[in-house]
């Protein structure tokens, strides 16, 4: 039987020798041109009616008074803005609620000059907008950043403005506000001479702060001092951080608004790198102080231990993405403070002398994985076990809390080492030796907030029932430990960790 040749539309060669009978041929024909003329109908009727869809959605606006503009919020709020610093952008939405389009004759901010706060509508940006048309049902997105000029003051500045729209002949609006903040800014400097920073305006390090070797750093009560991203400050010389219980130091991030609207930069590990101590570096303090999301948190570098290398007392070490403090060889004492929360290590001892009294050391760290435990211990085998090299760690944790989401220390064998802990509270259960003395095991410290749902952790002592309360060694309460960093009396009773317990006044009926 002869094989039919593959139909070949009109326009191409002609047929092959093997051509197909007549018949087959002319229905083939027949079916190719029919089809050809449903498609061109079909296209046509296509674009006739998109464009007559078009025209109604495009001409069919209404011009009632009563048809007018909804938005997503009333108010966009900055937290304090620094001044000559642009801000991250904000965003909010125009709805049309009605069926038919809306033609909005007006956008514009209302003191644009002065304000310094701008717009973006709809991917265009400027200060003032006319007929701008959205269709019924929809929306705009309009963005919002600000940039304030400097206002010559050390307290911040209220700046209001607002984005007004007129539609229909009726006016609405969005109020912007902010607080302009004048900053102190440090450019990758280095401090040979004695330095002060005070608490008139704030400071912002762009590139590290370095104090060099012979010099000293003295930061003031109530100094506010922001490091940009991957800034850290580098003490060859010495720091004197010392802040009173009226005014206490902040050493943060320069990230003041919002990652989303409950969760503030403020609260997560990783905006700036953290405090260096280099090896020369001698007779450093920490008081008074709240310092808090850094990446590499605070690093003592390897050193003698005959000279106290930082004293912490009566601070809030919080949020790093690494390890919270890394101690190598060197000399640390920490009391009446809260050190919480890390990706890494809450603490990571290595050899040398470390002593923390009166300490709350937690890890709840919600924004990475936990990789270590929270106090990671090296190099501490008894005494005699290792000839020469560096000084074994010898640690003492008195009347502290441990405990968190991961294991509170290494699992090793503490058996004849220098590493004691005294009237400590640990989540874990266990049985008290010659290196576990008095011990809340399995102990709940009933901390006031664990809150990962609105990203709030207060690790003060929230309940009369916590195992925290009234189990610690009085012996370890002698002053200046009579008393917490807020000024709370240990003398009646001593509880366990950092802070004291203090009962909730009941609301007056």
């Amino acid at each position: 039987m002869q094989k039919a040749t593959k139909f070949t539309p009109p326009g191409t060669p002609y047929f092959k020798e093997n051509r197909p009978y007549p018949a087959i041929k002319e229905r083939r024909y027949r079916l190719y041109y029919t089809m050809r003329a449903i498609s061109c109908t079909f296209i046509t009727l296509t674009l006739l009616v998109g464009s007559l869809l078009t025209s109604c959605i495009d001409d069919d606006f209404t011009t009632n008074p009563s048809h007018i503009l909804a938005f997503s919020t009333d108010t966009v709020a900055f937290d304090t803005v620094f001044t000559t610093i642009g801000t991250s952008t904000r965003s909010f939405r125009i709805y049309n609620p009605n069926k038919k389009s809306l033609n909005i004759s007006s956008i514009k901010l209302a003191d644009a000059e002065r304000s310094g706060f701008h717009i973006n509508v709809d991917g265009m940006s400027g200060d003032q907008f006319t007929d701008v048309e959205i269709r019924g049902k929809d929306s705009l997105y309009v963005f919002v950043e600000a940039n304030i000029d400097p206002t010559n003051q050390d307290n911040p500045i209220f700046i209001v403005d607002s984005i007004v729209f007129l539609t229909n002949g009726v006016q609405q609006d969005v109020k912007l506000t902010a607080y302009g903040q004048d900053v102190i800014i440090k450019r990758g400097e280095t401090l040979t001479a004695d330095t002060r920073l005070t608490a008139e305006r704030p400071y912002l390090i762009y590139d590290s702060l370095v104090v060099a070797p012979g010099a000293t750093l003295h930061i003031e009560p109530g100094a506010r001092v922001h490091f940009h991203h991957k800034a850290s400050l580098l003490v060859q010389g010495r720091l004197q951080a010392e802040g009173s219980i009226e005014n206490q130091i902040q050493i943060r991030g320069d990230r003041l608004d919002r990652l989303f609207a409950d969760l503030p930069y403020d609260n997560l590990g990783g905006q700036w790198g953290g405090i260096r101590f280099y090896p020369e570096s001698f007779g450093n303090k920490i008081a008074y102080a709240y310092v808090r999301g850094m990446s590499s948190g605070i690093v003592l570098d390897s050193c003698a231990t005959e000279e106290t290398r930082l004293e912490i007392a009566n601070s809030r070490i919080r949020n790093s993405s690494g390890n919270l403090i890394t101690s190598k060889y060197s000399r640390l004492n920490c009391w009446n403070s809260e050190l919480s929360d890390a990706g890494g290590a809450v603490l990571a001892l290595t050899g040398g002398i470390a002593d923390f009294t009166h300490c709350t050391i937690v890890n709840y760290y919600f924004y990475d994985i936990i990789t270590s435990p929270i106090v990671t211990i090296n190099y501490c085998a008894a005494a005699d076990s290792i000839d020469g090299g560096a000084p074994l760690l010898r640690a003492r944790f008195n009347n502290s809390i441990l405990c968190g989401k991961t294991s509170e220390i290494s699992n090793i064998d503490f058996t004849g080492s220098h590493i004691f802990f005294r009237s400590c509270l640990f989540n874990s259960k266990g049985e008290d030796d010659d290196n576990f003395i008095n011990t809340v095991w399995g102990g709940m410290p009933l901390f006031k907030a664990l809150g990962e749902e609105h990203y709030y952790y207060n690790y003060q002592i929230g309940s009369d029932e916590s195992d925290a309360k009234g189990n610690g060694d009085p012996a370890f309460a002698t002053p200046p430990l009579d008393k917490d960093m807020y000024g709370n009396s240990r003398t009646e009773r001593v509880d366990i960790g950092a802070y004291q317990y203090v009962p909730q006044e009941e609301p007056e009926e």
